[in-house]
């Protein structure tokens, strides 16, 4: 009986010990992030508390849980990966069911073709190409000035924008989103009175695309003589 009492003594004496309590800091990662990872290793015998405002968690339980949750922790708590660049490359093309069509660029050739036989133009030019380069997850916006895509002899305007650009890996390679991707141009145009007005073309939508494919974005018509501005987009990511 005196045996077993000692046993018994040794054996919570030596439990005592194995209880430890510890703070991690962490680096890079919120607590609330890893609250999951670290319940289910406790299995309910470690006390886990956080500061959603500091970057701690504080553990107190048996050493070799503690040791196993703090070695999770530190596997979790990695910097995020830097967001990449991707560059955005605009066409916009000035295209007619009449006339001749200026030699174009070897990167527009499929896609001006497809137009012809889908749309059954004749004539297609490119009016101006606008390169964006911006970070993945934000948005962007630029402008400029195209060459006279009507009779009249002024110059238009036009604008690009988008509110993010979201890259994301696929079964084909890089995928790129383009959300609330808005396109407008202000066009001169002669009044009744002999002198210059402007109208405004646009277009918006949300695009998906693979990168080096050409995605023909939309089309929006400009005058009475069945012209029309086609934005065409492509993508690819850099360093």
């Amino acid at each position: 009986m005196k045996r077993l009492l000692i046993t018994l003594l040794c054996s919570a004496a030596l439990f005592a010990q194995e209880q430890v309590s510890r703070v991690v800091q962490l680096r890079h990662i919120p607590p609330g992030s890893v609250q999951v990872v670290l319940s289910v290793l406790s299995a309910g015998k470690v006390i886990v508390q956080s500061d959603p405002n500091a970057k701690y968690v504080a553990m107190h339980g048996p050493l070799e849980l503690v040791d196993a949750m703090e070695a999770a922790i530190k596997k979790l708590d990695v910097p995020a990966p830097a967001a990449k660049n991707i560059e955005l490359t605009f066409h916009m093309l000035l295209a007619s069911p009449q006339g001749d069509s200026p030699a174009v660029s070897p990167e527009l050739v499929g896609v001006v073709q497809q137009l012809r036989n889908v749309f059954g133009l004749k004539s297609v030019r490119v009016l101006e190409t606008a390169v964006l380069r911006g970070r993945d997850g934000n948005g962007g916006q630029t402008n400029g000035i195209l060459s006279p895509p009507t009779k009249v002899d002024a110059h238009a305007i036009y604008e690009l924008r988008y509110s993010r650009m979201q890259g994301s890996v696929g079964d084909k390679g890089p995928n790129i989103r383009i959300d609330n991707l808005r396109f407008s141009a202000k066009l001169p145009v002669a009044n009744a009175a002999g002198g210059i007005q402007y109208s405004e073309a646009s277009m918006t939508t949300d695009v998906d695309i693979r990168e080096g494919q050409k995605v023909v974005v939309g089309k929006t018509s400009i005058d009475s003589a069945s012209q029309s501005i086609f934005l065409v987009v492509t993508a690819k990511v850099v360093d």
